[in-house]
């Protein structure tokens, strides 16, 4: 048997549960269909999106970021794929369900995806972000073990502490207020096609099976 997984910070608990003589755990980092999510120009209607429902997502930080965000710009549309049983503040709109075009459309629509977290190994919004980063949109994302390996390094990402919904409102202002935010997305953009695409994913996965 060949086990791997998605974050680098799995590896030890994993290897732990498995006990003495099993096989390695390999670190496997993830990719996206870079051709569906395709990179869209840049939208001139400001619009905030998040996506996401998996058990680690954190719906109370979001929604108190974004009804701050709405105090400061009132203007900006605030789209989430939620299932959360809690009441969304005025001016943010949430949709229980996606298929993936209409995500892909969603995606196409967006200023910046945002993204919030509890504390977890497996990088809860890890497919997300790349969808998004792919799309050629910047990215706002709570920080937790393994995201530095998918979006560190790059100014596409800002990335804060789990639970800030302060920090998560006003980092996502400053990719609003920010005339390079275009260029970001380009960037963005760049990232994914550099080594976050399923042909990277496909290559990671053979060489272990191969043991290359």
């Amino acid at each position: 048997p060949i086990f791997w997984v998605l974050s680098e910070a799995q590896v030890e608990p994993l290897s732990a549960f498995l006990g003495p003589g099993a096989p390695p755990v390999h670190y496997v980092r993830f990719g996206v269909d870079q051709d569906f999510f395709a990179h869209a120009p840049y939208p001139t209607r400001p619009l905030v999106v998040s996506v996401g429902g998996d058990r680690d997502r954190d719906p109370q930080t979001l929604l108190r970021a974004m009804a701050s965000l709405r105090q400061s710009r009132p203007d900006v549309e605030i789209v989430v794929q939620s299932k959360t049983a809690l009441e969304p503040p005025a001016g943010v709109t949430v949709i229980p369900y996606l298929t993936h075009a209409e995500l892909r459309d969603l995606y196409a629509r967006a200023s910046v995806v945002v993204i919030a977290t509890r504390p977890n190994m497996h990088v809860s919004g890890m497919t997300v972000g790349l969808e998004a980063m792919a799309t050629g949109r910047p990215l706002v994302i709570t920080r937790t073990p393994g995201m530095d390996d998918y979006f560190g390094g790059t100014p596409a990402t800002r990335m804060v502490e789990v639970g800030d919904a302060d920090a998560l409102a006003r980092e996502t202002l400053g990719v609003l207020d920010d005339p390079t935010a275009a260029g970001l997305g380009g960037v963005a953009r760049e990232h994914v096609e550099a080594a976050f695409t399923t042909a990277h994913l496909a290559e990671r996965i053979a060489g272990i099976i191969t043991g290359r």
